[in-house]
């Protein structure tokens, strides 16, 4: 590798042909020559030229038949004159204006492919239609278990300013990201997802950065997969780290491509930031190297399977060429001084190199420095976020709380006191490391063929187009007659390695480990899909109408697959225990959204800061003092409400922002604790190591003129099918006096409307918008109906 910011005049690790040759086309003006990434500064053999011609000639200049081959590279209809290859290689002029057929670019990555300004037009266009699709009701559906968990310490973290990076929750990313949305907009279930539905709408743009190893039809193609996929649609309207890890992962694939097309540093820069963001989201960002090593042996494998033993190029010469482009200097070149014999030359060229190529260290060092940056930023602890003894080498706990965190040592720092500043460090980098091991490098002991299993069953459900699209296109282009093209193959393998490996590494059955190897088998299922448009242009081209007509009865029939699954699993069943992407985390009540909102009312309508508006009843609710709760993990009553308590903590917080206002939540274990602290709203848990109470306190807040609404905490009632036992509905029991709403308000009973408007706008907006467009047909006729209270618990 060279640190020339202009690339080699050959590329070793795409040379091997399938005819044995060596294939070396200068390339130096591989984005110069369409006018992208600047001016030209050569006119070498990629553009045709002509007299009229310049490279940066714009759209309004083209020809129709120009334009209209931007959308048809790789298509020669019978009628298009084509050049017979010439058993000589041209020279010179002929050289720089012969440019390779289609079908010879269709197999290796050896030339480039130009791509339009018309092709990131139709980007921008899937991109921007993507996140309509990820904002519309963003906020409808009750929060996932993992979701409120997350958003509840966020809305912790943003009272207090103390975080700490605890595995048990992911990456800080969200938790940094969310804690300035929540500042900005308040927040809502809107809010806390809106982050993640941002990255997954941008996510298309990635396959810009493709464009030299792609078709433009199968640029756009990549472009749809990533933006209308069922599984990549649901979890960008889901708030959790998988759609931020895909998207940094997919950006920092394509930085590496570019730097690997270019050899220009920034490239480089880039994909190293977005890499170190991707370390940010969630663990199993490490298992991406691993995926990928895994997909470069079976390339390397089928790169020595298919090498020619020749004079010229052997199967070590392969090897070579495979790292040349790796490491910092020439491999090939003084792999070929050390064949000859010649050492002394060896030694030469490489103190020749160290003269001239330090700059390379430099960047490298650069480059370590710019990742950990990141990491740090990321990591470090805030406000005072020590909970553990000796953390970051501090003495023990009693430093808790003295703002030890990163911004006050870099204040210490500016200051001339370095300690705090590398303890923060240490924390961020040694500390997190430490942490991520203890919890998660341990084995989980499930069942390798039941995860699987799901994960299978969960491509099948919501992504059966993309997997069958993938297995053609790779098909396709590993069989075409040039060979296959190293990223289709690339990705491809590792596709295939995740699917493989994923159940093993994952501790739950979830639809959004999927995600991981979509992202891979999206590149593959775009050569498929684009195969399928360009047999229709070539068709149309040839006035086939039955080509044309089977064309799009294909595209129409993929197109409506999609659109059904995506409709049904996205936004109408979204909490159904039937869906494959809703795991069992989910509360399947949808109606308990409705509830919880009349809950907010109530207790910012009615009493004091000093009266509980929200009392939970019971030994699994129980917490003897909910302040501590400032960081995870958190006590023991925590977990059985951990969706109720992001609401609680919201409206409460929400409240606090609000002049006049108050919401306050408690706990309590005896009917004595019930009855004195008069809460207009009960929560109980319906069975459990309670039971034996939940009869009482269910008579009792009846007698006392209590409503009693009944829910699941999970997706299923019973969840004997994931191994987890019986399911835990709970109740909520509402004062039948506290039930009275303003006069111009109808009761939720009467009215179509979701609930009783929240007070943050971005809920108030979306639930106005859900109501006025096709709530009642949603709800009536793809939902449950709205469940009711039973006088009997339970029934």
């Amino acid at each position: 590798m060279t640190d020339d910011p202009t690339p080699p005049s050959s590329r070793p690790a795409d040379a091997v042909r399938t005819d044995g040759g060596s294939s070396s086309p200068s390339t130096d003006d591989r984005d110069e020559a369409d006018g992208r990434d600047g001016p030209a500064e050569h006119d070498e053999v990629d553009e045709p030229t002509g007299e009229d011609e310049t490279p940066g000639e714009s759209a309004d200049e083209r020809t129709d038949d120009d334009e209209w081959d931007e959308w048809t590279a790789g298509t020669v209809s019978e009628d298009t004159p084509t050049d017979e290859p010439d058993d000589e290689q041209p020279t010179g002029d002929d050289a720089a204006t012969d440019d390779p057929e289609p079908d010879e670019l269709a197999g290796n990555d050896d030339y480039p492919w130009s791509s339009s300004n018309r092709t990131l037009g139709a980007l921008v266009l899937v991109a921007v239609a993507g996140l309509a699709a990820r904002l519309v009701w963003l906020g409808e559906r009750l929060v996932h278990q993992d979701e409120g968990r997350v958003a509840y310490w966020v809305v912790r973290y943003l009272e207090t300013g103390a975080y700490e990076y605890r595995p048990i929750v992911h990456g800080p990313f969200l938790f940094h990201v969310d804690r300035y949305v929540f500042q900005l907009l308040g927040p809502s279930d809107f809010s806390a997802r809106l982050p993640v539905a941002i990255l997954g709408a941008i996510l298309p743009l990635a396959a810009w950065l493709y464009r030299k190893h792609l078709r433009d039809t199968e640029v756009v193609a990549l472009g749809l997969f990533l933006a209308f996929n069922p599984v990549l649609l649901y979890y960008s309207r889901f708030m959790r780290s998988d759609i931020p890890l895909v998207v940094f992962v997919a950006f920092t694939v394509g930085f590496f491509l570019r730097y690997y097309d270019e050899r220009q540093r920034r490239y480089l820069a880039a994909g190293v930031a977005t890499l170190a963001l991707a370390m940010t989201t969630k663990e199993n960002a490490l298992l991406y190297p691993v995926c990928w090593l895994g997909a470069a042996a079976l390339l390397l494998d089928h790169r020595l399977f298919r090498a020619p033993v020749t004079d010229d190029l052997t199967v070590w010469g392969v090897l070579v060429d495979y790292l040349d482009w790796v490491l910092p200097f020439d491999l090939r070149g003084s792999w070929n001084t050390l064949t000859a014999g010649n050492v002394n030359g060896l030694v030469d060229r490489h103190i020749d190199w160290w003269r001239t190529g330090w700059t390379a260290v430099a960047v490298a060092v650069g480059l370590v420095v710019e990742f950990f940056a990141i990491i740090v930023l990321f990591y470090a602890p805030r406000g005072g976020g020590y909970t553990k003894q000796h953390a970051a080498g501090w003495p023990g706990p009693e430093q808790a709380g003295q703002n030890i965190g990163l911004w006050n040592s870099l204040g210490q720092l500016a200051g001339g006191d370095p300690d705090m500043f590398v303890a923060v460090v240490r924390e961020a980098i040694v500390g997190s490391w430490e942490e991520f091991t203890g919890q998660w490098a341990s084995d989980h002991g499930n069942s390798y063929l039941s995860f699987f299993e799901h994960y299978v069953n969960v491509l099948e459900a919501a992504a059966l187009v993309l997997c069958a699209f993938a297995v053609i296109g790779f098909v396709v282009d590993r069989y075409s007659s040039d060979g296959p093209r190293d990223l289709v193959a690339l990705a491809s393998y590792w596709g295939f390695v995740s699917v493989l490996g994923y159940p093993i590494a994952t501790d739950i059955r979830a639809g959004w480990a999927t995600t991981h190897a979509i992202i891979a088998l999206a590149i593959p299922a775009a050569v498929g899909l684009a195969i399928v448009f360009r047999w229709g242009i070539e068709s149309f081209t040839d006035d086939d109408p039955v080509g044309v007509a089977l064309t799009v009865v294909v595209l129409l029939l993929v197109s409506g697959q999609v659109a059904t699954t995506a409709v049904g699993l996205v936004y109408v069943n979204d909490q159904d225990p039937d869906n494959m992407l809703v795991q069992y985390a989910q509360s399947s009540s949808t109606d308990l959204k409705d509830s919880l909102q009349e809950v907010e009312r109530i207790g910012r309508e009615q009493g004091g800061p000093d009266d509980v508006d929200v009392l939970f009843y019971g030994n699994e609710y129980y917490t003897s003092n909910l302040s501590d709760d400032f960081q995870p993990p958190a006590s023991s009553g925590y977990y059985e409400r951990r969706t109720l308590m992001w609401y609680m903590e919201m409206y409460q917080y929400r409240a606090n922002q609000t002049d006049g206002e108050s919401f306050v939540y408690d706990t309590a274990i005896t009917l004595r604790q019930v009855n004195r602290t008069n809460a207009p709203v009960v929560v109980a848990i319906g069975n459990g190591s309670n039971g034996d109470d939940a009869e009482d306190i269910h008579r009792w807040l009846i007698e006392e003129g209590y409503e009693p609404r009944e829910f699941q905490r999970f997706a299923t009632v019973n969840r004997t099918d994931e191994g987890l036992g019986p399911g835990t509905p709970f109740m909520i029991y509402v004062n039948e006096s506290a039930l009275s709403e303003p006069a111009d308000v109808p009761a939720p009973e009467q009215s179509n409307a979701v609930g009783p408007v929240s007070t943050a706008p971005t809920d108030r907006l979306q639930t106005a918008a859900r109501t006025v467009a096709v709530d009642d047909w949603l709800r009536r006729a793809a939902r449950p109906a709205r469940a009711r209270g039973s006088p009997v618990l339970g029934a």
